[in-house]
C-alpha cells in the first residue's frame, strides 16, 4: 500500500517496509530483557505461570512503568504497521495490545529461572500499555496525511524518529505537575542564579542546530520561522510543567543563537548539512573522550552488547538511550543529507564510535564497549527500511542545491 501527499511525491507505506524495524526493536526486546542468559533451578507450586499469575495484583513503580511502556511502544507501532489495512482500526489497537502482552507474558515466564530478574504481572500490563500506545500511534499517523504539520512527519520517518528522540531525552520522565510551587522552583535558578556554562552552552547550541535542520529539511524555510520556534516553546513549557525538570538560561539563549545561526549563516549555504555533520560528530567525540585525561595503561575493551544497559538504573538508561538514538542517528542523517548514500553515512558513524570507545580503555571512569558502534549499524538498517520521501512542497521552494536524497 502507498500514499500520495500533497506535493504529488508517493510514500511507501507498505507492511513489508516495516518488518525491518519490527524485527530490529523484537531482537532488542528479548535480549534486553534475557540479559544475562543465565538460569538456574527454581522452584514454586504451579511452576513460572503460577508464580507470574500469584503477582496479579502488582503494579510497576512509576520508573520502572515509563520504562517498560516505552520499551514495547515501538513494538505496538510496528507490529500494527504489518497488520492489514483492511482491519479496523480498533480491532487492530486490540490485537497488538495482546500481542504484546502475550510477548511480555512469556519473557516474564522465561525470567522466573533468569538470574537477577523478577517475574511480576506490573510489567506485562505495562508492556501491553506501551504496545497500544504504539498500535494507536501508528492508527493516527497511517489517518494523518492531511493534518497540518504532520504529513511531512509521516512521509519522514526517519526526521520524525530523531525528532521525537530528542525531546524525550531532554523532556523525561514526561509526568506533568500541577503545583505553582514547582513552577517557580524550574524557573528560579534562571532568574536568581543565571548562568552559561561554556561546554553545556556549546552542546545545546549544536542539538538546537540538529533540531533546526530537521525543521528546515521538513518544511522549507517559511514554515521553519514559525515551527522552529513553536517548538522551542513547548521544550521550555514542558522543562517547567514536567516533574523534576527546571529551565535553564543556557537552553533558551542556546535555543535563540542555533535559531541565528540558521538563518544567517546556514540556510541558503549549500553545504550546511555537511557543515553540521561535522559539527556533529565532533561534538559526539568530544562527549566521550572529555576530560581528556588519559591513563598510561589501557583496561580491558567490552564485546559484550549493551552490558551497561542492563546493569544501570531505568532512569539514567531512558534517557541514555534517547540521547544516543538521536546523536548516533543523527550523524547518519546528516550525512545521508550532505550526499552520502546511507551506507558509507552508517559505516562513518559506527568508525567513529568504534575508535572512541577505543580510545575509552584508557580513560578512567570510562565503559569501554562496543555498543555504541552496534547501536549505529542497527539505527542504519533500521533507516533502510524506513526511507524518507523526497522533499514536501514547502521544501521545493529552496534551491535544487539544497535538496539531497538518501541513497542506499
Amino acid at each position: 500500500m502507498s500514499a500520495t501527499g500533497a506535493s504529488g511525491y508517493t510514500v511507501d507505506l507498505s507492511r513489508r517496509a516495516h518488518w525491518v524495524p519490527l524485527l530490529i526493536v523484537t531482537a532488542l526486546i528479548l535480549y534486553g530483557s534475557l540479559f544475562p542468559f543465565q538460569y538456574y533451578q527454581r522452584y514454586y507450586p504451579g511452576g513460572a505461570v503460577s508464580f507470574l499469575l500469584s503477582t496479579w495484583r502488582q503494579w510497576d513503580h512509576r520508573g520502572d512503568l515509563v520504562a517498560n511502556i516505552l520499551l514495547y511502544t515501538p513494538f505496538g507501532f510496528f507490529t500494527c504497521s504489518v497488520l492489514r489495512r483492511r482491519l479496523p482500526a480498533i480491532a487492530r489497537v486490540v490485537i497488538v495490545a495482546l500481542i504484546g502482552a502475550m510477548l511480555a507474558g512469556a519473557i516474564e515466564t522465561a525470567q522466573f529461572h533468569d538470574v537477577g530478574r523478577y517475574t511480576s504481572m506490573g510489567d506485562v500490563y505495562a508492556n501491553g500499555i506501551g504496545a497500544a500506545l504504539g498500535a494507536v500511534a501508528s492508527v493516527l499517523l497511517g489517518a494523518s496525511l492531511r493534518w497540518p504539520l504532520v504529513d511531512e512527519l509521516v512521509r519522514n520517518p526517519r526526521a520524525a524518529l530523531l525528532l521525537t528522540m530528542v525531546f524525550a531525552y531532554r523532556l523525561y520522565p514526561y509526568v506533568p505537575v500541577i503545583n505553582l510551587h514547582k513552577y517557580w522552583h524550574a524557573v528560579r535558578p534562571m532568574l536568581m542564579a543565571p548562568s552559561l556554562p561554556s561546554g553545556e552552552f556549546a552542546r545545546y547550541i549544536v542539538t538546537w542546530l540538529f533540531v533546526a535542520a530537521i525543521v528546515h529539511a521538513l518544511y522549507g524555510s517559511r514554515r521553519f520561522l514559525l515551527v522552529f520556534p513553536l517548538l522551542c516553546g513547548a521544550e521550555f513549557a514542558g522543562r517547567v510543567l514536567i516533574k523534576g525538570s527546571v529551565l535553564k538560561l543556557d537552553d533558551i539563549v542556546s535555543a535563540g543563537a542555533a535559531f541565528l545561526l540558521w538563518i544567517v549563516l546556514l540556510r541558503h549555504s549549500p553545504r550546511k548539512f555537511a557543515v553540521l555533520a561535522l559539527v556533529f560528530a565532533t561534538m559526539i567525540a568530544i562527549e566521550r573522550l572529555e576530560p581528556f585525561r588519559f591513563a598510561p595503561t589501557p583496561r580491558a575493551f567490552g564485546l559484550v552488547p549493551f552490558a551497561s544497559f542492563m546493569q544501570g538504573s531505568n532512569s539514567i538508561d531512558i534517557q541514555a538511550f534517547c540521547q544516543k538514538f538521536y546523536e548516533y542517528g543523527g550523524l547518519i542523517w546528516l550525512l545521508t543529507r550532505a550526499g552520502l548514500r546511507l551506507r558509507a553515512s552508517t559505516l562513518l558513524t559506527a568508525a567513529l564510535l568504534l575508535a572512541t570507545s577505543l580510545a575509552e580503555c584508557w580513560l578512567p571512569g570510562r565503559s569501554a564497549q562496543i555498543p555504541d558502534a552496534l547501536m549505529a549499524l542497527t539505527l542504519g538498517a533500521a533507516f533502510s527500511a524506513l526511507p524518507d520521501a523526497a522533499p514536501s512542497v514547502a521544501a521545493s521552494h529552496e534551491p535544487s542545491r539544497d535538496v539531497v536524497r538518501a541513497k542506499l
